[in-house]
C-alpha cells in the first residue's frame, strides 16, 4: 500500500525549537534522535539503524549527500520556518496535537508554530507542569485543587482539546487514593522546596496522586481525553513501573469510566496495551516513539498493537519535538511500517483490501479526530 496521500492527524507530540535553541553541530543535532540524557551516548547514535535511515531518508528529500554534514549544511541555508514547511508538506500532516509542557521556554507556542508549519496546532495541557505551576503561586492545597478544576473544567471551552501526565516519570503508572489530610500535610515541603530553588520537579507521590485524581474526576465529567505516557522515554522513567497494566486500579475505577484514556509509546509493553484496549471502551493505545525510533521495528509495533486491539481504538502519533526532521521521518516511516502491516493482514487473507485502506484513514486520522473532537476542514 502507498500511504502517502493519507493525511496524518498527529495527536501527541511537541513544538519546535526556537532558532537560537536549534543544533549547530553533529552532536547538538543527534541528541533529538535517541531517548538518553547520556552525553557519552553521542558517538554511537551515528551507528544506530535509525540514525542511519533518518540521514538517508532527509537527505534524499533535501537533495544532498546522505551524510550529516550534507545535511546540516542545507537546513542552515534556509530560514528555519521554510525549512520546516517543507518538511510538513512533504510529511502530508494534517494537523497536530500538542503537548505544551515540554521546555515551554525555548519552544514555539501553539499559535506560532501554526503558522510556521501551515497547519492547525491545538493543545494538550501537561498535568505536573500545571500543577507544579500551581503550588508555586498558591497559599494552599485547597487553592491548588480549586484552581486545577477550574483549568479543567474550563478547558475545552479555551480549546484545548485534551491532558496528559508523565506519571510514569515521577514513579511509576500506579496512581494510589489519597486523602485530604495527606496531601496537606505535603505542601508546605513542597512550597518550600519552590521557594529556595525557584521551580519544583513534582515527585512526591502523595501529592501527584492526589491531584491527578482530582483531574480525572473533572476530566471525567467533561469526557476530556487524557494521554498517560506509557513505558519507553527518557532514561528517568523506570521502565519497571512504567508498564501499562499499573494503570488497571484507575481503568476500572467507576469514577473514571468516562476518561478517555490514551497510551502513549507503550514499547515494549505493546501487546500488553493493546490487551487494555480491547478489555475497556474508553482506553486507546498509540505506538508513537516506537514509530520512528525503534527504525525497522514500526512494521512490528503496529502488527502488536493490533493483535488485539480494534482499529478503532488505535491512534496515530510521532512524539517528534524540537527540528522538523522528526516529524518528517516519523510520518514516512511510520506510513511504511503501518502499510507493511496492512499489507501483511490482506496478503495473508485476514482483512481484504478494502477495509486495509479504511483502516489505514481511521489509524492516520480519523479515530484521533473523534476521539479529541477535532472539526478541521
Amino acid at each position: 500500500m502507498d500511504l502517502s496521500a493519507v493525511p496524518i492527524l498527529d495527536h501527541h507530540c511537541h513544538s519546535l525549537r526556537l532558532p537560537d535553541r536549534q543544533p549547530v553541530d553533529g552532536d547538538g543535532f543527534r541528541r533529538f534522535f535517541v531517548e538518553t540524557n547520556d552525553p557519552e551516548m553521542a558517538a554511537h547514535v551515528r551507528r544506530s539503524i535509525f540514525y542511519m535511515r533518518v540521514v538517508r531518508d532527509v537527505a534524499a528529500l533535501l537533495g544532498c549527500e546522505p551524510t550529516e554534514e550534507a545535511i546540516l549544511v542545507a537546513r542552515a541555508s534556509e530560514p528555519l520556518d521554510l525549512y520546516a514547511r517543507r518538511l510538513f508538506d512533504a510529511g502530508n500532516f494534517r494537523g497536530l496535537l500538542v503537548d505544551t509542557g515540554l521546555s515551554p521556554e525555548a519552544t514555539y507556542s501553539v499559535a506560532a508554530l501554526s503558522t510556521i508549519i501551515g497547519r492547525p496546532v491545538e493543545t494538550v495541557i501537561r498535568l505536573e507542569y500545571l500543577m507544579e505551576q500551581l503550588i508555586a503561586t498558591s497559599i494552599s492545597l485547597a487553592q491548588v485543587e480549586e484552581q486545577l478544576r477550574d483549568v479543567v473544567r474550563a478547558a475545552r471551552a479555551k480549546g484545548v482539546v485534551g491532558l496528559k501526565s508523565i506519571a510514569a516519570y515521577r514513579g511509576g503508572l500506579h496512581v494510589a487514593t489519597r486523602t485530604t489530610a495527606e496531601a496537606t500535610a505535603a505542601f508546605p515541603g513542597l512550597k518550600e522546596i519552590t521557594r529556595r530553588y525557584g521551580r519544583l520537579r513534582l515527585d512526591d507521590r502523595v501529592m501527584l496522586d492526589y491531584l491527578l485524581r482530582a483531574a480525572l474526576e473533572e476530566a471525567a465529567t467533561a469526557e476530556l481525553p487524557v494521554q498517560f505516557h506509557v513505558a519507553f522515554g527518557d532514561d528517568d522513567a523506570d521502565l519497571r513501573n512504567a508498564n501499562p497494566l499499573q494503570l488497571r486500579a484507575l481503568l476500572t475505577d467507576p469514577a473514571f469510566r468516562r476518561v478517555p484514556f490514551v497510551l502513549l509509546h507503550c514499547y515494549p509493553y505493546i501487546r500488553e496495551a493493546g490487551y487494555l484496549a480491547a478489555l475497556y471502551a474508553h482506553v486507546f493505545i498509540d505506538v508513537s516513539l516506537a514509530v520512528p525510533l525503534t527504525a525497522h521495528g514500526c512494521t512490528a509495533a503496529f502488527t502488536e498493537a493490533l493483535e488485539l486491539a480494534p482499529i478503532s481504538k488505535l491512534l496515530f502519533a510521532t512524539d517528534a519535538h524540537s527540528v522538523p526532521e522528526l516529524f518528517y521521518v516519523g510520518a514516512l516511516h511510520g506510513r511504511q511500517g503501518l502499510a507493511q502491516t496492512l499489507d501483511r493482514l490482506v496478503g495473508e487473507s485476514i482483512i481484504s483490501a478494502a477495509q486495509a485502506e479504511q483502516a489505514a484513514e481511521d489509524i492516520l486520522w480519523r479515530n484521533a479526530a473523534a476521539l479529541y473532537r477535532i472539526a478541521w476542514p
